[in-house]
């Protein structure tokens, strides 16, 4: 749950940042749209790579592999600076990076639980995606009005670095 909520408080918080992002890059609606779409274009290039990744080494490997990376891609993105094409390059990797979460949590899933609790466990992860993108929505804006947009994208990596620990430790 903490992995996938995690990555989706990435995902899907990111949006809630539009206008912080619109105002520091000057950016169109477009270009805007580009932007926030970022991370969704390098999740979509790796889900089945994560995914056989996962059957060959396990899900905890491709966890804090995944995860680990995806945070340092968006420590990377707090300190893009002044240029929104890096700031998309350093999401494009994040997303590349933290779809791991959504290859290896499912299979954690099945393998470990039993036919009997495999639809609570499932409910749950799938759950941790709109109760991660939903706390982020809620907090990101703040941390970006009150300490500006490398705040608000640092506390991002400093929550996907906390799964990615919590995948290594649990």
């Amino acid at each position: 749950m903490v992995a996938q909520g995690a990555f989706s408080a990435f995902h899907l918080g990111l949006p809630a940042l539009a206008p912080f992002l619109q105002d520091r890059f000057d950016l169109g609606l477009a270009a805007l749209g580009a932007l926030i779409s970022a991370p969704a274009l390098g999740t979509l290039a790796t889900l089945l790579a994560w995914g056989i990744l996962a059957d060959r080494i396990g899900e905890r490997p491709v966890l804090v592999i995944g995860l680990g990376g995806c945070a340092l891609a968006l420590a990377g993105a707090a300190s893009a600076g002044g240029s929104a094409l890096a700031l998309a390059g350093w999401l494009v990797l994040a997303g590349l990076l933290g779809s791991a979460a959504n290859a290896a949590t499912g299979r954690a899933v099945a393998d470990w639980f039993g036919p009997t609790e495999r639809g609570l466990a499932m409910g749950m992860r799938h759950m941790s995606a709109p109760l991660g993108g939903g706390l982020a929505a809620v907090l990101l804006p703040t941390l970006a009005y009150l300490w500006g947009l490398p705040a608000a994208l640092g506390a991002l990596a400093v929550a996907v670095a906390a799964a990615a620990l919590a995948a290594l430790i649990v």
